[in-house]
């Protein structure tokens, strides 16, 4: 069977260098991905507008500029039991990266190896798939990751077919390919939209102390379940002395999680 992983990246755009960047998707088979599209297009319909925009909507801009908070709320509601009626059928994974500790902790070089905190999050993304593909699904099954359109699509698919030709990787025949899309396109790309949004805010919030899961990453995890894994400063310091040791071309180094 192919399955497909549908994934977008959310960053803080304040300051030139983000603080905080997140590469987040969901994986299902074919009919879990058309349910989805059904029901999304339906509800952008219901609301008049093209397509989901996570953060337009949270600051009421561009096509919802205007709205009221209930219509607010009750558009995010819709879009987000969109994804929660699909339960364990639709996957969410996550990676998340403070990149200023990421900047701070690694050496010029050692980022070098790694490349940007994009292509860190979204590497480690395409492994855990493959790697709990790996454990869960027959040997034939098979993933096509699917990204939004960005300024290291063309990074992201290089890291892709590396992986995959790559014999010293384990879960490499489990990718199948890799494609960037824009969501005007593929109107599935959009739930990873919301997904990335939330899952940047989630990693985020983690730098204050009294940090609390969001309410929808917590119906995700409850419906959907989360497979996530988080680079802040404690984590890139206990990889710091591999990464800057490895021998390897430019942006070529990939982190395999541990269990």
């Amino acid at each position: 069977m192919l399955f497909k992983f549908f994934c977008d990246e959310s960053y803080d755009s304040v300051s030139k260098d983000p603080i905080t960047y997140v590469v987040a998707g969901l994986f299902g088979d074919d009919p879990t991905w058309k349910a989805l599209d059904e029901h999304w297009t339906r509800t952008n319909l219901k609301y008049e507008v093209p397509r989901y925009h996570a953060s337009h909507l949270n600051a009421k801009t561009y096509e919802y500029k205007g709205w009221s908070d209930d219509r607010k709320i009750a558009y995010s509601a819709e879009m987000l039991k969109v994804i929660t009626d699909q339960g364990r059928r639709l996957h969410a994974v996550v990676c998340g990266i403070h990149a200023d500790e990421y900047r701070r902790v690694i050496s010029d070089e050692g980022r070098k190896k790694l490349g940007s905190p994009y292509l860190v999050c979204f590497n480690t993304c395409v492994v855990l798939v493959a790697k709990e593909m790996h454990t869960g699904f027959p040997t034939e099954d098979r993933v096509c990751v699917l990204l939004d359109r960005n300024p290291f699509e063309h990074e992201a698919q290089q890291m892709f077919d590396r992986l995959k030709n790559n014999q010293l990787f384990p879960y490499g025949f489990r990718l199948e390919d890799c494609t960037p899309k824009s969501m005007e396109e593929l109107t599935s790309l959009q739930a990873s939209d919301l997904i990335a949004y939330e899952a940047f805010r989630w990693h985020h919030d983690r730098r204050h102390r009294e940090f609390k899961t969001r309410f929808v990453m917590d119906q995700i995890l409850s419906h959907n379940g989360l497979s996530e894994r988080y680079f802040g400063a404690k984590t890139l310091t206990a990889l710091k002395d591999g990464i800057e040791a490895a021998i390897c071309e430019p942006g070529q180094l990939v982190v395999i999680p541990k269990e």
